[in-house]
């Protein structure tokens, strides 16, 4: 039996480097739609930690029978409640407050009472000028209301 050398049986440069580019391309693709799922998830935590903050303050305040603020602090890009931080403002992301209490120069906050009222307000969360969600808190009763556009 002789051994043949056949010149069919290998690729041609042409056909490695078409390959090589397919592939390339392939996990551009995957990359970038990993990336935007990040980021759609890193709002959605947010999004999630900061309404449960705002929860969070307002049983805190019912159980022990005090004040319990719920404070931003737009130096720092994070809230906290009672001085306990619990999370950071992703930076794709503005937040702008109207009848919510003034703290400090660049904090601002909402207090929640023992009675179950509060101070207050209503928190827009936006991202490249469009709202993303709405959060209101009732004086009277201190309910939290999500808002979600288009829901």
């Amino acid at each position: 039996m002789m051994w043949r050398s056949d010149a069919a049986a290998g690729f041609t440069l042409v056909e490695l480097l078409v390959v090589l580019v397919l592939i390339s391309f392939l996990s551009s693709l995957v990359f970038i739609s990993v990336s935007s799922g990040i980021l759609k998830s890193e709002k959605t935590r947010f999004l999630t930690t900061f309404s449960q903050g705002l929860v969070h303050a307002r049983t805190a305040s019912l159980g022990r029978g005090e004040t319990v603020r719920f404070q931003i602090d737009s130096a720092e890009r994070s809230f906290s409640v009672a001085d306990k931080t619990l999370g950071e403002i992703p930076e794709t992301l503005q937040i702008e407050a109207n009848g919510v209490l003034t703290l400090a120069q660049g904090r601002y906050g909402i207090a929640f009472y023992p009675d179950g009222s509060s101070s207050g307000g209503e928190i827009d969360i936006t991202e490249n000028g469009s709202l993303v969600e709405r959060i209101t808190i009732d004086r009277i009763l201190g309910i939290i209301t999500r808002e979600t556009p288009g829901s």
